[in-house]
């Protein structure tokens, strides 16, 4: 599923007008969620953000610049119709992303969801989770990286040996 995300809307949502200019505070909410959810494009009003990087993993970025993200996602949404759900509680921009192909799904909903993740989301996430690196693992990344072996690396020569 892909997402594009109306990013004032939703940072109303979560902290009123603050929230609505915190592109960052936007990003960290999103970012666990958005590691589940596929493919998600948060549109930011004005020119970008030095604090703020253009993809996070599955997650990015986008700046309106000159225009308004209205303009931007209801632009995303023609380009690409019936790819995304558009995430607004702008009713004007719903109807018109609903009449170029979008699914619709509120800010209020989304927000709440990634609050209280729905079941699935969370299998989703579980299966996409690595299991933790061995020690063996750890002591052949540090010497390709050339960091300083911790005490207990076993390295290439010393497997199987003991000490005596």
């Amino acid at each position: 599923m892909s997402y594009l995300i109306d990013a004032s809307n939703l940072g109303g949502v979560l902290a009123g007008r603050a929230g609505a200019r915190d592109a960052a505070g936007v990003v960290r909410f999103l970012l666990p969620w958005a590691r589940a959810a596929g493919r998600v494009v948060v549109v930011f009003d004005g020119p970008a953000q030095a604090d703020v990087a253009d993809r996070y993993g599955p997650l990015a970025v986008v700046w309106s610049g000159p225009r308004s993200a209205d303009e931007v996602v209801l632009e995303r949404a023609r380009r690409r119709p019936g790819a995304w759900t558009v995430v607004t509680d702008d009713r004007d921009l719903a109807r018109r992303c609903r009449a170029a192909g979008a699914r619709i799904a509120p800010a209020r909903s989304l927000a709440a969801r990634v609050v209280r993740p729905h079941p699935a989301d969370r299998r989703r996430a579980g299966a996409a989770e690595k299991p933790a690196a061995s020690r063996e693992e750890q002591a052949h990344w540090r010497r390709v990286f050339g960091v300083a072996p911790e005490a207990g690396d076993a390295g290439p020569a010393d497997r199987g040996k003991r000490s005596r």
